[in-house]
């Protein structure tokens, strides 16, 4: 006679395990504001596209927009000075000895110059977005110092969750309330990219 009850007795076990769980999240330090891609668009056209690091990937993004056709600008070494063009700004990191060496600047210059483009984005109320395109191929010192001088400023962060120390950039990103998009590949940038303006 129990034996009839006994698959009554496991369902009744599970759906408890199940409610236990779903009440109960994981916590630690994984959370983020993490979207597939913004809710309502934050920015609008003219975009200004720039570089912090002097990566390359700014000409990769400047195509991805055209092929989306937002109205851009990329100007790698744009100053705080030509914001007034603008309605948004978007800033590719990635940290670049060689694309420095071009630039005729340092590092410094180049923490400097973004230091001031950001804060001149803030006066004039301009939302910025940060895009890392590159993933763990940028991820050195130069190029997390560049992130964590940026992210207080950010109102969007996309880039590759392929980061060796993503759990540090997600961190970061919790701390400051910058919602986020993780895609696994450069093909997936286009929509949330796209949802900034649209």
């Amino acid at each position: 006679m129990f034996k009839k009850y006994v698959p009554f007795l496991i369902c009744i076990c599970l759906l408890l395990i199940l409610v236990f769980f779903s009440s109960n999240p994981p916590t630690g330090n994984n959370h983020i504001s993490a979207f597939p891609n913004l809710p309502a668009p934050i920015g609008e056209e003219d975009i200004l596209i720039t570089s912090a690091g002097q990566a390359a990937e700014g000409a990769i993004l400047q195509s991805i927009a055209d092929s989306l056709h937002l109205k851009t600008d990329y100007r790698p070494r744009a100053l705080g000075t030509d914001l007034y063009d603008y309605q948004s700004v978007v800033i590719v990191l990635g940290y670049s000895a060689s694309g420095l060496i071009y630039t005729d600047r340092s590092f410094q210059d180049e923490l400097t110059r973004i230091k001031k483009l950001v804060s001149e984005a803030d006066k004039s109320k301009l939302p910025v977005i940060l895009v890392d395109l590159a993933g763990a191929y940028r991820e050195n010192n130069m190029t997390m110092e560049l992130f964590e001088q940026m992210v207080a400023h950010a109102d969007y962060y996309i880039g590759l969750n392929n980061k060796k120390h993503m759990k540090l950039y997600i961190e970061k990103l919790d701390n400051y309330n910058v919602p986020a998009t993780l895609v696994s590949n450069l093909d997936d940038i286009h929509t949330p990219f796209n949802s900034v303006f649209r």
